[in-house]
């Protein structure tokens, strides 16, 4: 299934802040604060438009598995039609 265009925004989000959460441990590391915000904005703006699972991941702060969750949306067969065949071997 292809993500939606809010889909799209958190996945996006999403990445932006796993990137930051796997630099903490560089010299200066970029602030969470920006990225949990804008992930708690768009969680609040598209609530009524998700799919209700990521609707719960986003809610309970669980972002990598929010993550996994929409980029598993995003590669299934489903969202690739001509791939989506499958033949049966017997």
């Amino acid at each position: 299934m292809a993500l939606s265009q809010g889909e799209n925004l958190i996945l996006q989000a999403l990445q932006e802040y796993l990137l930051a959460v796997s630099a903490q441990k560089q010299p200066n590391p970029p602030d969470l604060i920006n990225h949990c915000l804008r992930l708690e904005q768009l969680e609040a703006e598209l609530a009524s438009q998700i799919n209700p699972r990521l609707h719960h991941f986003l809610e309970s702060k669980s972002y990598r598995k929010a993550h996994d969750f929409l980029t598993a949306l995003s590669s299934s067969p489903l969202a690739n039609p001509k791939n989506s065949a499958q033949s049966c071997a017997r």
